[in-house]
C-alpha cells in the first residue's frame, strides 16, 4: 500500500494524529524508552503503510472523500471478542470522540473511549490520535501567521546567491519515506550552493511531521550543520492544514525570513510565492482555486519592475495552468492567472509542484517555460496518470513525431522521483532535470540564454 494523501484538511489533520501516536509508539518500542520522551523521536523514517493503523486511516479518508455515509463505514459496534468490523470502523469511533472533545461533552467522551477500548478490538492508539487530532484540528481553526512586508525591500535576500551558482529545486518532498532521503542524497552529492523545496511536508505540516520528515533528515543529509548552505522552503497546501504555526517556526529555523521572498544577485532572481496560504480552508476540502494577497502581489510586481537586467524566476507550489488535473474544474487557475499573467513576459521560467508529476510545458498563456516539478517523492503509480491529458489543448513536451509526452521512467509500476539542478553562470544558465533512477544524465535538459 503506497502512503496517500486528500486535498482535504481534515481527512489529512487524522493521517497526521494517527501516523505521530503510531511513529512514537514503534519508535519507544525500539529503544523501550516511553513514548512521551521529548527526544524519542528525531528523524525517524513514517510508519509503513502496511501498517492497520495506517490502512485504517486511509481507507476512512478514502471513504470520506467519496462521500460515504457513517452508515456504509460500519457494520455496527464490533466486540472484543472478535466480532468483524469494517476497515473504518475504528476511525468512525475516534473521529466521534474527538468531536467530543471538541465540544466538551464528557458524556460521549467516556462512550466513545469504550467504543474504541473494552468494547471493541480497536488498537489503543485511536484515542490518543483523537486527542492529537483534537489538538491539531483547534490550532487549524485559528488564523495562520503569515507574515506581511512592512516595506518593499523587506523579504529581499542578498548575498546568499553567489554569481556562479548551483540552486537545486525539487518539489512535494516532505514524505518522511526513504525515496525522499534518497532524492536528497543524490541533490547533496551534487553540491548545490543553494536548496529550495517548493513546499508540502505530509500529511498536514504538523510539529511532528515538520521535525521528524522535514527538518531532522534536511539538515542531516545537506550537512546544514557544517555547510550552512542557504535552504528554503515555500508554503504548501499540506503544510497549512494545521494552521501554519509548525511552517513558520520551520522557516525560522531555516533563516528564510516570511513564506514569500526575492533571492536574488547582480543576474539572477529567484520570486518565491506563497501560494499554500489560500488552500487552507478545511470547508473547501481543496476544491477551490488559491490566489495571493493583494499585497504580496504588490511586493512581487515591484520586484517584476525593479528588476533591471535580472532574468526572473518564478517559484510557486501551486500550478497557474495544468493539462493534467482540474483547477476549479478548469485547465487555468482562474484567480490566479489574472494575478500574475502580467509576470509572464518577464520570467525566464516558472517552477512548481502540487502535482506529483513532471511536466514540460511548450509556451502558453504568455508563459515561455512552465515546469511542473511535484515528483521528489510522493509516489505515484502508472495507473493514476492518464495516458491522455485531460487538457489536450494545454501543450506538454513530445519526445517524437507520434505526440508521446516527456514522461518519466516507471519502477516497479510507480513512477521515477526527480529534481532540478540549475547552474547559473552570470546571465546565463543552464537547467538539468533529474530522476532518481539516473543521477549521472538528466532527463531533459535546457539553456536560459
Amino acid at each position: 500500500m503506497r502512503i496517500r494523501q486528500f486535498h482535504d484538511p481534515r481527512l489529512s489533520i487524522w493521517q497526521s494524529a494517527v501516523d505521530e501516536v503510531l511513529a512514537k509508539k514503534l519508535v519507544a518500542a525500539q529503544q523501550k524508552t516511553p513514548a512521551a520522551a521529548p527526544a524519542a523521536v528525531t528523524t525517524a523514517a513514517r510508519p509503513d503503510t502496511s501498517h492497520p493503523a495506517v490502512q485504517e486511516a486511509a481507507s476512512y479518508c478514502a471513504a470520506i472523500d467519496d462521500d460515504k455515509s457513517l452508515s456504509e463505514l460500519t457494520s455496527g459496534p464490533p466486540t472484543a471478542a472478535g466480532v468483524a468490523h469494517t476497515l473504518s470502523y475504528c476511525s468512525v469511533a475516534a473521529m466521534k470522540l474527538a468531536e467530543a472533545i471538541l465540544t466538551h461533552n464528557q458524556q460521549d467522551c467516556q462512550r466513545y473511549r469504550d467504543e474504541l477500548g473494552k468494547f471493541t478490538d480497536c488498537d489503543p492508539l485511536y484515542a490518543e490520535a483523537a486527542e492529537k487530532y483534537a489538538e491539531y484540528f483547534i490550532a487549524q481553526c485559528k488564523k495562520i501567521p503569515y507574515r506581511v512586508h512592512q516595506n518593499l525591500e523587506d523579504f529581499v535576500i542578498d548575498g546568499k546567491l553567489p554569481p556562479k551558482a548551483r540552486v537545486a529545486i525539487l518539489g512535494d518532498w516532505g514524505t518522511g519515506q526513504a525515496i525522499a532521503r534518497k532524492v536528497l542524497q543524490q541533490i547533496a552529492g551534487k553540491a548545490p550552493d543553494v536548496v529550495i523545496h517548493l513546499g508540502d511536508i505530509y500529511y498536514s505540516g504538523t510539529d511532528f511531521e515538520v521535525q521528524t520528515y522535514f527538518y531532522g533528515p534536511w539538515t542531516q543529509i545537506l550537512d546544514l550543520t557544517h555547510r550552512g548552505i542557504p535552504t528554503f522552503t515555500l508554503a504548501g497546501n499540506h503544510d497549512m492544514y494545521s494552521g501554519g504555526v509548525a511552517y513558520y517556526n520551520l522557516i525560522d529555523r531555516l533563516g528564510q525570513p516570511a513564506s514569500y521572498f526575492c533571492l536574488r544577485n547582480d543576474d539572477w532572481q529567484f520570486l518565491a510565492m506563497d501560494t499554500g496560504l489560500h488552500d487552507s480552508n478545511p470547508t473547501a476540502a481543496g476544491t477551490t482555486a488559491t490566489y495571493l494577497e493583494d499585497t504580496e502581489l504588490a511586493w512581487h510586481q515591484d520586484k517584476i519592475n525593479k528588476a533591471g537586467n535580472r532574468r526572473t524566476i518564478l517559484l510557486s507550489h501551486h500550478q497557474p495552468f495544468t493539462a493534467n488535473e482540474a483547477i476549479d474544474g478548469r485547465e487555468i487557475n482562474l484567480r490566479l492567472y489574472p494575478q500574475v499573467s502580467g509576470f509572464f513576459p518577464h520570467a525566464a521560467l516558472w517552477l512548481w509542484g502540487h502535482e506529483h508529476n513532471f511536466v514540460i510545458y511548450e509556451p502558453y498563456m504568455g508563459l515561455e517555460r512552465g515546469r511542473c516539478i511535484g515528483h521528489a517523492a510522493f509516489p505515484v503509480g502508472i495507473d493514476e496518470i492518464a495516458s491522455q491529458p485531460k487538457f489536450p489543448n494545454v501543450p506538454v513536451k513530445r519526445t517524437d513525431e507520434n505526440g508521446k509526452s516527456l514522461t518519466l521512467g516507471v519502477n516497479g509500476g510507480l513512477y521515477n522521483h526527480g529534481y532540478v539542478v540549475m547552474d547559473l553562470d552570470g546571465p546565463s544558465a543552464k537547467v538539468y532535470y533529474f530522476q532518481d533512477s539516473d543521477e549521472n544524465t538528466p532527463l531533459f535538459q535546457e539553456t536560459i540564454p
